[in-house]
């Protein structure tokens, strides 16, 4: 449901409230309620404001709202399932395939659910010339889905998917337009996007589940490396945790320091989670700290250009093209850095901060160039010619493939992958006829 209210155009209120329903989740929680409210204030149309001539939009705005996610499991994940157990004798001389439970059953799994809350100003300035929005919002993802240690008895199986956990966010997002150029043939606009988000775990357990950290990000390729991302409550989504990088012995081997500060062999590091004994600490976070788009359009008489530009910056990629082909032990499939910039290293395949590399990059992503003809038949209302070129120019100091590859979001980014193919460029010119 749905309702609307407007006085004199100036107070605006707004009110929804869904019912969804999911067979995903167990018996007792498969429907919920999601509501959502938002005010509006136009002070531009207030008495007080009717002299305030450079003033052409002023809007205060706030939003509260509560959205529902399922899309983090699979079918079936509340119930019980069967799978094989492998195939057996049996004393009659056959072989039978056997089957068990591999699931726990959970009636109690439920939506993970969102909550917001926006507080938002839009303005207009110089008759529009110069407008945009600035936003501040909070967000709160409770009830996370994950898996969890049981105990047996009471479950059939040793882990069982459940809601615990809370994930806190806060950031701000900036949109500005602006008309820096207008005269009788000629036009210039920008817009510009931005955004900061500070994302943090809050919780990670409950009365009945715990755990001190979780870890995401594999990192794939020779050797058992495990992941490369490890979360600890009340600490930042994304931190890589791994070893500290502190050169090559004279026979090529990895050294490192610990928690003293120490320069020792990788065989006295202490690798384990606990975080009063370990030699590992951050070495670098996956998000990152802003996002840019720019959009710089262009339009004398009848040609038009327009430059889109987008931008990351202040977030970490672990290289594992690198780490993986980088090193001479593999004998094969190498790339050429193996023996270059690499040579030295005579050890096995090691994750730390070595691989580590800023992940901040710009990209111009699409020019387009177009001419619009004047047209006075009947038979053609107007004829545009264009040209465009897509993934143009990437400027970054990373080594490895295009950083906008690579995911800068959720639990497990910032590992840049052996799969992907490399971004392409493309060329493309058109025609656009209207009858």
């Amino acid at each position: 449901g749905r309702i609307n209210y407007a006085y004199k155009g100036k107070y605006l209120l707004q009110g929804i409230l869904r019912r969804e329903g999911s067979s995903r989740f167990g018996t007792n929680n498969k429907w919920a309620n999601f509501p959502a409210v938002s005010a509006g204030w136009n002070i531009h149309q207030e008495n007080f404001m009717k002299n305030v001539g450079w003033l052409s939009n002023l809007k205060l705005r706030v939003g509260y709202g509560v959205t529902g996610n399922q899309n983090t499991i699979g079918n079936y994940a509340s119930l019980v399932t069967l799978g094989g157990g492998g195939v057996y004798i049996y004393p009659d001389g056959q072989y039978r395939e056997t089957y068990g439970p591999n699931r726990n059953p959970n009636p109690n799994l439920r939506w993970e659910t969102k909550k917001e809350l926006n507080i938002g100003v839009d303005f207009g300035l110089l008759k529009n010339r110069l407008s945009g929005s600035v936003e501040f919002y909070t967000r709160h993802t409770e009830d996370l889905l994950g898996t969890y240690t049981s105990a047996q008895p009471p479950f059939i199986r040793d882990n069982i998917l459940t809601n615990v956990g809370t994930i806190a966010a806060r950031g701000v997002e900036l949109t500005i337009n602006a008309i820096p150029v207008r005269t009788k043939n000629f036009t210039w606009s920008v817009d510009l996007t931005g955004n900061t988000t500070r994302n943090w775990i809050r919780e990670w357990s409950n009365e009945t589940y715990k755990v001190d950290y979780r870890t995401y990000a594999g990192i794939g390729g020779f050797g058992d490396l495990g992941n490369a991302i490890t979360t600890y409550q009340g600490e930042k989504i994304g931190q890589f945790w791994g070893k500290r990088y502190a050169g090559l012995s004279a026979s090529g081997d990895w050294l490192f320091y610990n928690r003293k500060g120490e320069l020792v062999p990788n065989a006295q590091i202490n690798n384990s989670y606990n975080k009063d004994l370990t030699d590992l600490a951050v070495i670098g976070n996956a998000i990152p700290k802003l996002y840019l788009q720019l959009t710089n359009t262009f339009n004398y008489k009848n040609l038009d250009l327009r430059v889109f530009m987008r931008g990351k910056f202040g977030h970490d990629i672990l290289n594992t093209m690198n780490l993986s082909y980088g090193n001479q032990i593999s004998k094969t499939n190498l790339l050429r850095s193996a023996f270059t910039t690499y040579k030295d290293i005579k050890g096995t395949y090691m994750y730390s901060d070595y691989y580590i590399e800023k992940g901040d990059f710009v990209k111009i992503d699409e020019i387009t160039l177009g001419y619009t003809f004047k047209m006075s038949n009947k038979y053609v209302r107007n004829l545009r010619v264009y040209a465009s070129g897509q993934n143009l120019f990437t400027i970054t100091n990373y080594t490895g493939n295009d950083p906008d590859f690579i995911l800068d979001t959720g639990l497990d980014a910032g590992v840049d992958g052996r799969g992907p193919y490399p971004s392409t460029r493309s060329i493309l010119v058109g025609l656009n006829i209207g009858f």
